[in-house]
Parts: C-alpha cells; sequence; structure tokens
C-alpha cells in the first residue's frame, strides 16, 4: 500500500484531469503542466487544505512512479489499487490511466536511469580465411560481428569485430554469465 492518503473529494473528471497533469509533468517533463494555475482549476470546488492536497499529490506520483518501475501489468496495478482508500470511481479512473500510459510512463523511467549507449542492431557473419601469403591453406573460420549502437544524444556508432573460435568461446561464456545473474535477479521479484 502506498503510504498518504490516497482518499479526495474530487469528481471522475477532475481526478482524470489531475493524473494527466502530474504523467505530463512527472514522466514527459512538461514544465507547464501541473503548475499553480492548473492546480487551483482542478482543486476549486475542492475542500481540501494545502497540505491534504499536496499529500494526495505525492502519493498519486509514487504510485504510478512504482508501477512504472516495475512495469506492473493492468491486474499487477488494480491490486495496489483496490488497497487504497479511494471510491470506485476513482479505481476506474486510475486503472485507465494506467492502460493508456504504463507503457510511456516505463520507457520515461528506463530512458532517465540509461546513461551508456543502447544496442540497436547486431549482425554477424563467418568468413573462412582460405589462404594467405605465408600459409597455403588456413580454412580458419573467423566470426565478423556489427554492433550498432546509439546514446542518448541519438548519436548512431558502429563497432565491427573479428573473433576466432577462442575469442567468440570467451564472448559466448561471459553472455551465459550475465544471462545466468539476469535470470536469478528476475525469479527473485
Amino acid at each position: 500500500m502506498i503510504s498518504g492518503a490516497m482518499d479526495n473529494d474530487l469528481s471522475g473528471q477532475l481526478f482524470l484531469a489531475l493524473l494527466r497533469q502530474l504523467v505530463k509533468r512527472g514522466f514527459y517533463g512538461e514544465s507547464g503542466a501541473m503548475d499553480k494555475e492548473v492546480q487551483d482549476k482542478i482543486f476549486s470546488d475542492s475542500k481540501m487544505g494545502s497540505q491534504k492536497i499536496n499529500d494526495f499529490l505525492g502519493s498519486c506520483e509514487r504510485l504510478l512512479r512504482r508501477a512504472g518501475r516495475g512495469n506492473w501489468t493492468l491486474s499487477r496495478f488494480e491490486q495496489e489499487v483496490d488497497q487504497q482508500e479511494l471510491s470506485d470511481e476513482h479505481k476506474k479512473v486510475l486503472s485507465h490511466v494506467w492502460k493508456t500510459e504504463s507503457t510511456k510512463i516505463h520507457k520515461a523511467i528506463v530512458s532517465k536511469t540509461v546513461w551508456n549507449n543502447d544496442l540497436r542492431e547486431f549482425s554477424w557473419r563467418i568468413d573462412v580465411k582460405s589462404n594467405s601469403k605465408n600459409i597455403p591453406d588456413i580454412n580458419e573460420p573467423t566470426a565478423i560481428i556489427r554492433l550498432s549502437l546509439k546514446n542518448q544524444d541519438k548519436v548512431s556508432d558502429v563497432v565491427h569485430c573479428e573473433l576466432d573460435r577462442n575469442g567468440l568461446d570467451k564472448v559466448i561464456a561471459e553472455l551465459d554469465k550475465i544471462e545466468s545473474h539476469i535470470d536469478n535477479i528476475s525469479s527473485q521479484s
């Protein structure tokens, strides 16, 4: 359960407008969203005090942020919402917002946590060296790997490398270790 009271006296439409403004400000970085003027319009008929409004806004944002970080499914989100002190109408509004915005919220959170390059494309081929100047018949296979990377500024970078059998075995062993660690972490959550 999210700490902080989520009960409020907003109509369903105003609650929807509030959540959309919170999503715009909190996840999409729109600076004009949820400014004082917008907040005053949404809470104009509310009897909630300023501290209660701030606590309520914080609770809503924490719920959405936690769900976005965890990449919750709609059913998981609804389980959490059912534990909140909200009217059925407000629960439906929250579920609607999560259903329409969850993917974008999760991507926004992930994009803020990625600080390195992002792998966009991976391609490979096998070449066989058939001969050289000094050795007439080599027949040694090598893997040619091409990685296309993009950084946060959307600048592309391409990395090429050539691996013999031993080099490829080392890379595969390291990738197996990474996969094992990811599986262990995933099974814990």
